[in-house]
């Protein structure tokens, strides 16, 4: 900003610009990493003229003369000097306005995918592996990063997560009654939970039927409305609010997302979960 005006002499002025994931201890449904399912985890300044200011007061162009209106601009006028293209200090732009705040506050993981409100507080991708299935890590954009980690479980002796629906459309975690999600996070850092949403990207995996999904956590259970995920290709995405079912400031995060009604049959190729949150 200027900060003074000074005159050499009564013909110009000079003006100055002043340089100046956990352990579980509670399970809500007995199962996996909640509590003792059999299951197996499928992942883990200044504008000065170029040749100076003259001592009498007058400035001095760029080729070393006067600067009397040839190439160099006098500092009343206003006008950019030709040396340098940069506007004079008494018609400087103002500072740029600083940017808005995130979206998600605190999160840092960008825009959602799914177009949920928020940031990217988390998001996988499940990946093929000769048929079996594997969780890949795209985003964590929580304050505490420490935990980390979803796995795809059963309720039998040596479960192995499938991948299928490669022929159709992307292909993606075969989620039934047989299986779950299960997703350990930390929400450390944060002093208050404004939204939360769960959203998952695939279909149902039936012929004939529309699905949905529920979960449920320490601080509760939710469920999206049944049918809401279309049995047809190709995939989208599709989202329920969980707000009350996560809680700031907890290091111990455990989500547990099931497959639900009417197909109770999901082939999830992607999970994303979008906080606006402090």
């Amino acid at each position: 900003m200027p900060t003074a005006a000074v005159c050499a002499t009564s013909f110009a002025c000079l003006i100055g610009l002043a340089a100046c994931g956990p352990t579980a201890s509670h399970d809500p449904d007995g199962g996996g990493p909640l509590g003792p399912d059999a299951a197996v985890d499928a992942g883990e300044g200044e504008d000065v003229d170029a040749a100076g200011a003259d001592a009498a007061g007058g400035s001095v162009d760029a080729a070393g003369g006067d600067d009397g209106g040839g190439e160099g601009a006098d500092a009343a006028t206003g006008t950019p000097d030709a040396a340098t293209g940069t506007p004079d200090a008494a018609t400087g732009t103002p500072d740029a306005a600083p940017p808005p705040d995130a979206p998600g506050g605190v999160i840092t993981g960008g825009p959602c995918t799914s177009g949920s409100a928020g940031a990217t507080a988390y998001r996988i991708r499940w990946a093929n592996g000769g048929g079996t299935a594997y969780p890949v890590y795209e985003i964590n954009g929580l304050p505490d990063t420490s935990t980390d980690h979803t796995g795809a479980y059963g309720y039998v002796i040596g479960f192995t997560p499938s991948y299928v629906d490669t022929f159709l459309a992307e292909g993606g975690l075969l989620l039934n009654s047989s299986s779950f999600v299960d997703i350990e996070l930390s929400t450390v850092g944060l002093s208050s939970i404004d939204t939360a949403t769960l959203s998952i990207y695939g279909r149902s995996y039936n012929t004939t039927t529309s699905g949905s999904f529920h979960w449920q956590t320490f601080a509760g259970v939710g469920a999206a409305p049944t049918n809401l995920v279309s049995n047809s290709a190709p995939y989208e995405w599709y989202s329920a609010d969980m707000t009350t079912e996560i809680d700031p400031g907890d290091d111990g995060v455990l989500i547990r997302i099931k497959a639900g009604p009417s197909s109770n049959s999901l082939a999830v190729h992607r999970i994303e979960i979008c906080l606006v949150a402090d």
